[in-house]
């Protein structure tokens, strides 16, 4: 996997090709070596490239623009192909996996793969995942070493939770690519939703620990969680993980998160967002408006969406935060 500078942000590229030798460069760089040819020799062959590369993950915006089919050997990492539009139809080592705009594909590491067709309007998202990642965010949540590749299923509904959760959340990062300014940038937001995507794969895709994800954790004791508590309240503007918390309760990231729910009614990452919501309202209360901005006060506590920051503001103040900046005495 191509790899992100420690203490750096993800890094943006994009390519538009009609050159198929160049499209199959631009594949090798930044996800797999791989074979590609028109399925029609005749069709005109347009596509378009944007990669964003993480510190676990590299997504990416693909079309083709024409029919394409190819082949690839091992990828050495799990893999989703979720289409936005068009289908696909694939095989990798025996198993068939197939894409839609209601399934996404789901790869592992091991086995040549065959990608028999992809429709000339097909349009995904294709998500590489660092193997490593992917198989110690599992040992955490499960507490437990995993020996061996994790088997996931070769496709993810999409139509239903859990798996449409999962879906969304690659699908925020994919409108983010070509947003320079986007708050995936910001480690605040990047950090903790990358570990999102992942707890979110483990949990909507088929595999050998499912079951044993779906135990319910032993209590642990009421200082764990105020251990996490206290750190978040200190430090709110670090881009916590539940790992990280996890390990700073000194307990296992699946007791955190159960406890978390039990003794304070939420998970740890909503906790999170909780206290960030204050400190952006405290920051509204004392800024001066003509120098400060309620978009800058949001986006510096890891708030994407301005939408989404308002409703979640006015169901917790009853005033609007523009309220707030310019006319801090309503509160």
């Amino acid at each position: 996997m191509r790899s992100v500078p420690e203490g750096s942000g993800p890094v943006a590229a994009s390519v538009e090709t009609s050159d198929l030798d160049e499209a199959r460069e631009v594949c090798g760089e930044h996800l797999y070596p791989r074979s590609l040819r028109l399925i029609d020799r005749s069709a005109r062959f347009a596509a378009r490239f944007a990669f964003l590369h993480m510190s676990r993950l590299t997504v990416a915006d693909i079309e083709y623009g024409a029919e394409v089919a190819g082949e690839a050997e091992e990828l050495g990492s799990y893999h989703v192909n979720l289409p936005l539009a068009g289908t696909f139809a694939a095989h990798q080592g025996g198993r068939a996996i197939n894409g839609s705009t209601s399934r996404a594909g789901v790869y592992r590491p091991v086995g040549d793969n065959v990608l028999h067709r992809l429709s000339a309007d097909c349009r995904f998202l294709a998500v590489k995942i660092d193997t490593a990642a992917l198989e110690g965010q599992l040992a955490t949540l499960l507490d437990a070493p995993v020996r061996g590749s994790i088997r996931l299923a070769g496709d993810l509904d999409m139509r239903r939770r859990p798996g449409r959760s999962c879906a969304e959340l690659i699908r925020l990062i994919g409108t983010e690519i070509s947003n320079p300014t986007g708050l995936v940038y910001h480690p605040i937001v990047s950090v903790p939703l990358e570990e999102c995507v992942l707890i979110a794969l483990l949990l909507a895709a088929d595999h050998q620990y499912r079951d044993v994800l779906a135990r319910p954790k032993p209590h642990c004791a009421r200082q764990h969680v105020a251990r996490a508590i206290d750190a978040i309240h200190a430090e709110p503007e670090r881009p916590y993980t539940i790992a990280a918390l996890a390990q700073i309760a000194q307990v296992s990231a699946g007791c955190l998160q159960q406890e978390f729910r039990r003794q304070v009614g939420m998970p740890p990452m909503a906790y999170v967002r909780e206290v960030r919501m204050g400190r952006a309202h405290a920051e509204l209360l004392d800024a001066d408006p003509d120098h400060n901005s309620v978009d800058a006060v949001a986006r510096r506590w890891g708030y994407a969406r301005m939408a989404r920051f308002t409703e979640q503001y006015q169901a917790r103040y009853h005033v609007t935060p523009y309220e707030t900046l310019h006319h801090p005495d309503g509160r």
